[in-house]
């Protein structure tokens, strides 16, 4: 592999970062979740939970610009942010939200999350266009913005006493909607409710996003158009769903459907190896949960797995790298006749190793035994298919439908 490429990878699973927080992925399905997800639906992560969130957080950067710069220079700018994480979780939860409300698990010990809705929707600003580009045609990073904060730059997004942007081209934001009334008071209640200025907003600036590469719109300004077709959907294959895509988005939803499958069962067969090497090889009592389920895995996605063109589907997620297609190819020609799963074990215990190093569970080293050890089948999820973000998708989608 040359440098160029390892570079790919590592950028490509720094990416993953935000979709694979306490998510297990030991051999690498999750390439094909970002793959799809982000064709699909850019700017989206499954942090993300509620539309206004989108606006909730411009909104909280310009009020932190609008304090005088001295007492900005008093704490750290984080901190600011962070506090007014930690007032809004409280004004939702005050209102009787409960549904997506970031940091609700923390907001008794007054903290906000791990991943604060700041950070979370920051990819989703640059992507609908609601965070401005810079001079050079990059997007700045959050850490940045709060550079240029500290420092007294004021040039977030004034507005003049009628709530009027001033010199908009030198905002860092899109010309928002106006704050709803109260929002500057802490004891105001705040809900996920739109209003019809901020719905039209937000539907204007998703329906800005196109498939990657191409100027077509995205699947995702699709539903947009019309968010109530999708609301019957449960997956993003949907009938409903493939009903507002283009003739090139039915295709790939169709191979996004296959990959789902066959990710289910890759992530079976890893536990089923992993249950069976700590049980007949280790001999410590395992239970046999994920032996006995990977059956049930087959009955459901054998045959949509077989379907599968990996050559086809490589157009849609180019930047698979080649030991992971590996094990595409390798599972799907043991689905013609899965009667063994041990036959993929040398393959997928290569694999793992190569993406967690020491902490791979199937090596036959010293350490795989000591990690298996460790292991709790019954706590390990059954097995699977990828959802491609389609559940936060949906819920935004039922955001622009229910606006006020």
């Amino acid at each position: 592999m040359d440098a160029a490429f390892a570079e790919a990878i590592r950028r490509a699973e720094a990416r993953l970062r935000e979709d694979t927080k306490g998510v297990r992925d030991e051999i690498g399905f999750l390439f094909l979740h970002q793959a799809y997800a982000d064709r699909f639906f850019p700017g989206t992560s499954v942090q993300q939970t509620r539309l206004r969130y989108a606006l909730f957080v411009p909104w909280i950067y310009e009020k932190i610009s609008a304090i005088g710069g001295q007492r900005r220079r008093q704490q750290p700018i984080e901190k600011f942010v962070l506090d007014e994480e930690v007032r809004l979780t409280g004004r939702l939860l005050g209102s009787g939200e409960r549904d997506g409300v970031i940091g609700q698990r923390v907001w008794p010990q007054r903290r906000a999350s791990s991943q604060p809705a700041t950070m979370v929707y920051w990819s989703a600003l640059g992507a609908w266009g609601i965070l401005r580009r810079l001079e050079d045609n990059s997007l700045p990073a959050r850490s940045s913005v709060h550079r240029m904060l500290a420092r007294d730059w004021r040039r977030v997004h004034v507005r003049d006493e009628e709530g009027i942007p001033i010199d908009e081209a030198h905002s860092l934001f899109a010309a928002l909607p106006k704050p709803p009334d109260g929002w500057k008071n802490q004891a105001a209640p705040i809900t996920f409710k739109l209003t019809e200025e901020e719905y039209l907003f937000l539907k204007r600036q998703i329906l800005t996003t196109r498939r990657q590469g191409t100027p077509e719109p995205s699947l995702f300004a699709r539903l947009a158009e019309d968010p109530g077709v999708a609301q019957p959907a449960k997956n993003a294959w949907d009938k409903a769903v493939v009903s507002v895509a283009d003739q090139e988005d039915k295709a790939a939803l169709g191979r996004a459907r296959r990959a789902a499958a066959i990710s289910a069962i890759g992530r079976a067969v890893y536990s089923y190896l992993a249950e069976e090497l700590r049980d007949r090889r280790d001999r410590l009592s395992t239970s046999d949960r994920h032996r006995t389920y990977l059956p049930t895995v087959l009955q459901r996605h054998q045959q949509a797995a077989l379907d599968l063109d990996i050559p086809a589907m490589t157009q849609d997620a180019s930047a698979l790298p080649g030991f992971f297609l590996a094990v595409l190819n390798e599972t799907q020609r043991w689905l013609r006749d899965p009667r063994d799963p041990m036959k993929l074990l040398d393959l997928y215990a290569a694999t793992e190793r190569r993406r967690k190093g020491n902490r791979a569970r199937l090596v036959s080293t010293t350490l795989g035994r000591q990690r298996r050890a460790e292991w709790y089948n019954k706590q390990h999820p059954l097995a699977e298919q990828l959802h491609y973000r389609w559940a936060r998708v949906h819920r935004m989608l039922g955001d622009l439908e229910e606006h006020d």
